[in-house]
């Protein structure tokens, strides 16, 4: 038991200390994503799961998703499955800067979007596949992920004409980003409704410690746009494990750095992420 509980806290360790080894940037994000689920086997082939999750960012200062996610999986052979789901996902966009130019390059100013909820309807189909090698088993899921995203209001600020390119001006001034503007308008601005494509493809590797319920992994997952000619929109590395309780329930902890942006992520920064989930099988 004195080995058991010895290689256990050793994983943990390892993935905490990979999660801080890794640098961050002052302009980085930071995050929590937990995810509850529940997956029902019909049988040898088929099983059903059930989802929800809840995302908070903007260094934790703003809950940003709540979704509910329901889906079919199907084994036709050993080491290959097949899976279709949906969710509903009410997501949030953190506030938005957009510099406004004129036509000889100086700056006329900007436009400054309020963060604003709205709905989004997703559908998945995967292609997973694995296989293991002694007690490494390395995985690859092919994942099309179409996501229609409803009309939205939002309020926004417009901030105009520089006071650094108006001298002598008398009059009121508004500060935005360290520089006075000599003109501010606060309008309303509309979100149309939208729909993406993507191609998520992911590649990862788990290892099987003996005696130990601990199941450390690691991944890379690459999302290429299929509405701009495959352009990678964002990378994401994850490092994890899976903890066994019992036969019916586990939990997972890991370690997520994202670069770039997906129809659910606010501006470009990178974020990087504490994930925690739970997961009940019968």
């Amino acid at each position: 038991m004195t080995r058991l509980h010895t290689l256990c806290r050793t994983a943990v360790a390892a993935l905490m200390l990979a999660a801080t080894a890794l640098p961050a940037a002052a302009e980085d994000d930071f995050g929590i994503w937990t995810d509850l689920s529940a997956e029902k086997k019909i049988n040898k082939q088929f099983a059903a799961d059930l989802s929800v999750g809840f995302r908070a960012e903007d260094r934790l200062n703003h809950d940003t998703r709540w979704s509910v996610g329901t889906g079919l999986s199907y084994k036709p052979v050993k080491g290959l499955k097949l899976s279709a789901g949906y969710s509903l996902i009410r997501d949030f966009s953190l506030s938005e800067a957009k510099a406004k130019y004129k036509d000889n390059g100086n700056l006329s100013g900007y436009n400054v979007d309020h963060g604003f909820w709205r709905t989004k309807h997703r559908f998945t189909f995967d292609i997973s596949g694995k296989h293991t090698f002694g007690r490494l088993t390395v995985g690859l899921r092919e994942r099309f992920q179409m996501t229609h995203s409803n009309s939205a209001k939002t309020l926004r600020d417009k901030y105009r004409q520089p006071l650094a390119y108006q001298p002598g001006y008398p009059g009121e001034t508004w500060t935005y980003n360290g520089m006075e503007f000599c003109s501010y308008e606060l309008d309303q601005d509309d979100k149309s409704g939208k729909t993406t494509h993507y191609l998520r493809s992911r590649l990862s590797a788990e290892y099987d410690i003996r005696h130990c319920p601990l199941t450390p992994y690691a991944a890379v997952e690459w999302s290429h746009s299929l509405d701009d000619a495959m352009a990678l929109a964002k990378t994401r590395l994850t490092l994890g494990t899976d903890w066994k309780i019992s036969k019916k329930h586990s939990v997972s902890l890991a370690y997520i750095y994202q670069d770039g942006a997906g129809d659910d992520d606010s501006g470009t920064n990178n974020i990087h992420v504490i994930e925690v989930g739970y997961k009940f099988s019968f």
